[in-house]
């Protein structure tokens, strides 16, 4: 079977005109004007499908030229990518030869749906849509966009997968615009060292001690892949796509360990200028209940303090997705679209009232038991009980409506922090 993604049609897209469409890698960025954003179901596929995009427009055409060049650029002209052309053999998805993100060498024989976490398992029962380890499998497309996964989402499992390089997956935190032209500039920075992609070279390992080339690290592959020959026509069981080639197991195995503390990637926040402190994922469950409420002020605080939201001066926009897992057992998906004010003034003062925010809602739960039952009195029989019911059914509600608001909150002004004082006003009533 060929299959190449230069051409073919594997890229869910949006076009201005409300148009939904599969296009190809080329048609990707030659109408990136036209298209409106990646279209996806699943949030970790729009970023690792825009991040895959980055890195060609990077390997393509190198540096930005200088940002009044970047404004005044409208379009991606296709004159631009003849390296896409001449390396062609890249981006074949099966064949004999090299193929895109695979190695020949992989010995671990598994169902192909292990490229997509969504795809429950074999034994696991409990889903509105059941699966069939080997029997269901997925379509070319799906299986390149669990390929481009890899890099961003792998976790650590079983005795030998590791996780990428970038651990325990973070939050990936992207200045998102209102076309796939506008977000790829607003991303496509300078770099002091641009490296080889793993599309090149699947073995390319950075070396120790030694700062990480940005290609190299935004397309490290953790597992070894092989995908196996597709049966000529089923149902894909990812996306329903029918009448098409379905590939049912593949090789997949780890590519080791390949976490590095030296490697800074353009889309995390690092709490304090280095990479060993992240901007993690967070863990939707406590004592194993679900818990919908998840620290945006902290995160927030920590976008403020990194100030690499935009270069511009007004309201812009950034995707934060985050995967949350508990060792190899995952757990959530999510993502937001924040609106931020860019070039405000006060942006410590304003990271410092996020978190305040935070540390009150964190103990607020806390706080009001121990005015309910003092430390030596009397207890009320149930108030600890009432008071946690509550705080953990009505607290989520109101800062799921706040922190949609979040990025006014780092406006000096004090009007959207009246708004929130607001929103939490019937639930101390319920309290007291």
């Amino acid at each position: 079977m060929e299959y190449n993604l230069l051409e073919e049609s594997w890229i869910p897209v949006l076009y201005h005109d409300g148009r939904w469409e599969r296009v190809g890698i080329k048609r990707a960025l030659t109408e990136a004007g036209r298209i409106r954003a990646i279209a996806a179901p699943n949030p970790m596929d729009r970023v690792a499908i825009f991040r895959f995009l980055l890195a060609l427009l990077y390997w393509c055409r190198g540096n930005p030229p200088d940002e009044d060049a970047i404004k005044e650029m409208d379009s991606f002209p296709a004159e631009r990518f003849t390296k896409l052309d001449e390396n062609r053999s890249c981006f074949d998805l099966f064949g004999e030869g090299s193929r895109f993100y695979q190695d020949s060498t992989a010995q671990r024989v598994r169902p192909a749906t292990d490229l997509l976490q969504e795809i429950p398992a074999g034994n696991n029962f409990w889903h509105f849509r059941h699966s069939t380890d080997t029997v269901d499998g997925l379509c070319a497309a799906c299986c390149v966009l669990g390929l481009l996964r890899l890099p961003l989402f792998s976790v650590s499992g079983l005795p030998d997968l590791m996780a990428g390089i970038n651990g325990t997956p973070p939050v990936y935190v992207i200045p998102w615009r209102n076309s796939l032209r506008d977000t790829l500039k607003a991303n496509w920075t300078p770099c002091s060292q641009i490296g080889v992609p793993a599309w090149v070279d699947a073995d390319i390992r950075p070396t120790s001690g030694q700062e990480v080339p940005l290609l190299t690290g935004l397309t490290l592959l953790p597992r070894h892949v092989w995908l196996h020959e597709p049966e000529p026509s089923g149902t894909c069981i990812a996306c329903g796509l029918t009448k098409t080639a379905i590939i049912h197991t593949c090789e997949f195995q780890s590519a080791g360990r390949q976490e590095n503390n030296l490697w800074r990637d353009p889309h995390v926040v690092y709490s304090d200028g280095t990479p060993r402190r992240k901007a993690k994922a967070p863990d939707p469950t406590a004592a194993g209940k679900f818990q919908m409420d998840r620290p945006w002020p902290e995160l927030l605080a920590r976008i403020v303090e990194a100030a690499n939201t935009s270069t511009e001066v007004g309201n812009a926009s950034v995707l934060l997705v985050g995967f949350a897992t508990r060792q190899a057992l995952n757990l959530d998906a999510w993502e937001r679209v924040v609106h931020v004010q860019t070039g405000v003034s006060d942006r410590e003062a304003s990271a410092v009232a996020l978190r305040h925010w935070q540390k009150q809602g964190t103990g607020l739960a806390s706080a009001v038991t121990r005015k309910v039952a003092p430390k030596g009195g009397k207890k009320t029989p149930g108030s600890h009980a009432d008071v946690h019911s509550v705080v953990g059914s009505i607290r989520p509600n109101i800062e799921h409506t706040v922190s949609k608001e979040i990025g006014a909150l780092i406006v000096p002004d004090n009007a959207a922090w009246d708004q929130a004082t607001l929103e939490y006003r019937p639930m101390m009533a319920a309290i007291a």
